[in-house]
């Protein structure tokens, strides 16, 4: 059957790109862990600032280009060399801005190794844009297998590289060195897998095409820069008016409140996007195909979300020592954030599948403007913890909006996806509470109240969902399985 065809694909690939998020997780918190106690918190602040001003002027991603190659059908010669073309022509383009904005910093009492740091992220990102389009290319025809890999290796090679860059006493410069490393592996890998699968290219560049292309991430664009404020503003608000070594607390905390996000996130944005785009004709399906993705999201954030939060203070020492435990607080409030992301890409992904970017657009514009009024006078008010706090608001009146906009576009039960997970959640912190008020936790040795802490939030909340929702949560967990011993149709 189609249906079983494509949705055993879009599920293996779902599943395939889980277990590398497992593995670059486990990766990313090895290297977090090294490189934190290797260098200093200003280290990572300034990185963090030089990655604002690159995003805030990065054109590929505000042209949308990937998005429109993922909604063109079918994938041609024309459509791929169009892609690559506008790709490196816009990061070029990129460079050259970044340079003159790099002079500018320097004049605005920013460090003054902040202006080479830009130049050198937006070198790396020109390096980036020749292999984007080859990996779009595999991932448009759900072949994740081969695309999860290449970013695996490449991963792991630029960790080792920028460890072995701190041992050498380059400082901030290893952070910098890790993200060259990783794009120039990926890029290489991603055109030797494009080879390997067979697909005979010859680039052909269509003006036409990439007008069309153009035209379509105009819409997008507002919402591209709109994102980027929202992901990286607070970013500028901490290391303008607080700074730098504020920014390296406050960064780590986003860092590691991104960790339940991450194992999501790329589910949505790599596999639920193509799935979308060929389920875009077929409302009921693609109501079940959004169904699913919003509850496994749910399922696999919340209660990771809710380990971190119950134990932050020992977790940070666990793992980076005591001179990062000023980040514990703002781990706590931003962890909290963290589960709302995937849904908002989520509804983003269905928005952009179904030809209807704009209210995406709208979205991530009402978010941005949120995070700027709001969290601007917070973070002059309140330090980096009223950031923090602007953050929230931003993802809450977005989640609000989004998914007002999705009951009016496909017929699914929010009410009933949601209702029993934030009960679950809630139940957990309360027990949770509760447990800790009876037993001296504190009392345990370190990684053991870590390791106890974190089982009973997510234990409490596994357990109340099961309770709250029994035959649903078997009757999907029995589809997936399913699906993955299925052979494909």
């Amino acid at each position: 059957m189609p249906e079983m065809g494509l949705a055993h694909r879009a599920v293996r690939g779902a599943a395939l790109i889980l277990a590398s998020s497992y593995a670059n997780l486990a990766l990313g918190i090895g290297y977090g862990i090294v490189m934190a106690r290797l260098l200093e918190p200003e280290h990572f602040g300034l990185v963090a600032l030089g990655l604002f001003f690159c995003s805030l002027f990065d054109l590929r991603v505000k042209l949308g280009l990937d998005y429109a190659f993922i909604h063109r059908q079918p994938t041609t010669d024309e459509l791929i060399g169009t892609h690559l073309l506008l790709q490196i022509g816009a990061a070029l383009i990129t460079l050259l801005i970044t340079g003159g904005v790099a002079a500018l910093v320097t004049l605005g009492g920013y460090p003054a190794a902040l202006a080479p740091v830009i130049i050198a992220l937006a070198g790396a990102q020109v390096i980036e844009s020749a292999g984007a389009t080859a990996r779009v290319v595999l991932e448009k025809e759900l072949v994740f297998s081969r695309t999860t890999a290449v970013i695996t290796s490449a991963l792991l090679f630029s960790y080792v590289a920028a460890i072995g860059m701190a041992l050498q006493g380059w400082t901030y410069w290893a952070l910098v060195g890790q993200v060259a490393v990783n794009v120039a592996l990926g890029a290489l890998g991603f055109w030797w897998t494009l080879k390997r699968a067979g697909r005979g290219i010859r680039l052909r560049f269509d003006r036409a095409l990439a007008v069309w292309m153009l035209r379509f991430g105009a819409v997008m664009s507002l919402g591209a820069l709109a994102t980027i404020l929202l992901l990286q503003f607070d970013n500028f608000l901490v290391g303008t008016f607080v700074g730098a070594a504020a920014l390296g607390y406050y960064a780590q905390a986003y860092k590691v409140a991104q960790w339940p996000t991450g194992l999501v996130t790329h589910i949505v944005s790599r596999a639920a996007l193509p799935t979308y785009a060929k389920l875009q004709d077929d409302l009921p399906r693609l109501a079940k195909a959004f169904g699913m993705t919003l509850w496994l999201i749910l399922m696999l954030a919340t209660p990771l979300a809710l380990a971190i939060f119950v134990s932050a203070p020992d977790f940070l020492i666990l793992l980076y020592g005591e001179k990062w435990l000023p980040s514990a607080i703002l781990l706590r409030f931003l962890i909290i954030y963290s589960v709302l992301r995937p849904l908002l890409d989520d509804t983003g992904a269905l928005f952009t599948a179904i030809g209807q970017p704009h209210r995406a657009t709208i979205v991530l514009i009402v978010q941005a403007l949120t995070l700027v009024i709001a969290a601007t006078p917070f973070t002059l008010t309140f330090n980096a913890i009223g950031t923090a706090v602007g953050v929230g608001l931003a993802f809450v009146v977005g989640i609000a909006l989004t998914y007002r906009f999705v009951a009016r576009t496909i017929p699914v039960d929010l009410a009933r996806l949601f209702i029993p997970t934030t009960l679950a959640a809630a139940i957990s912190v309360a027990l949770y509470l509760a447990f800790a008020h009876l037993v001296d936790l504190n009392a345990l040795p370190l990684l053991a109240r870590v390791l106890v802490k974190s089982s009973v939030a997510a234990g409490v909340f596994f357990g109340s969902a099961l309770l709250l929702e029994r035959g649903a949560l078997i009757e999907r967990v029995g589809y997936i399985w399913r699906l993955l011993r299925s052979s494909a149709a």
